[in-house]
């Protein structure tokens, strides 16, 4: 019915004209573009199918351990170190006379070698130990008895009756005199212990004191004095 309108008004015809004109025309942009736009994609890769590759791995070996090896020690000839000496056979030696003689010999004797160390020395002698000798305490040579006699009582200790015991101790020089007197148990009367320590400091002498050596030292001796007034 449109068609049968346009062809009787021919400025509608002509418009109809030209809008079928644009619509083939789109028409035709709209099939350049497709092939186009399918021309420009790309087709996707085919897919990659993978083998699985399967290894055969040994099992793990325990290492072994390396054996020591035993050394060996070397065996070598020792070397015995060359002499320093040349030693030759005597040499005669001729020697010409100053005057018309006959010509005389003169020997030149060979050295005497030195004797070189061996390889066995042999054993090495020892010293012999110092003898031993047993120690000797100090003794008196000249008493005791008669360090001290009746005839030491002084005249106040008989007066007043004092009597006792005295237990002393005495240090012996090596010259075998008394350097000290001490009183080790006293008689109860310092009078009579004084006078004991004094008389024996005075009087005694000893052989001195000898060490496991023989030598003289320093000695001790202990003893004791009874005083008793006689009647």
């Amino acid at each position: 019915m449109a068609y049968t309108d346009a062809g009787s008004d021919p400025a509608i015809r002509g418009k109809a004209a030209v809008t079928v004109i644009g619509i083939h025309a789109l028409l035709g942009f709209g099939l350049v573009a497709g092939l186009a736009v399918k021309s420009i994609i790309v087709e996707p890769e085919p897919d990659i199918i993978g083998t699985e590759v399967i290894y055969d791995v040994p099992p793990p070996v325990d290492p072994i351990e390396p054996v020591p090896e035993t050394p060996v020690p070397p065996t070598s000839t020792p070397q015995v170190p060359d002499s320093p000496f040349v030693f030759t056979t005597p040499t005669d030696i001729t020697v010409a006379p100053v005057t018309d003689s006959e010509p005389f010999v003169v020997r030149v004797p060979t050295p005497s070698p030195i004797p070189m160390p061996g390889t066995n020395p042999g054993p090495v002698p020892t010293p012999s130990p110092e003898p031993i000798i047993a120690p000797v305490s100090a003794t008196p040579n000249n008493g005791p008895t008669g360090w001290i006699t009746n005839n030491d009582y002084s005249r106040s200790d008989l007066t007043r009756g004092r009597e006792g015991t005295a237990s002393y101790r005495l240090v012996v020089g090596s010259d075998g005199r008394v350097d000290a007197c001490e009183i080790t148990s006293g008689t109860g009367h310092a009078s009579l212990d004084r006078t004991t320590c004094r008389l024996i400091e005075r009087r005694a002498r000893f052989n001195a004191a000898t060490d496991n050596r023989g030598a003289r030292v320093v000695g001790t001796y202990s003893g004791s004095v009874t005083w008793r007034i006689p009647e």
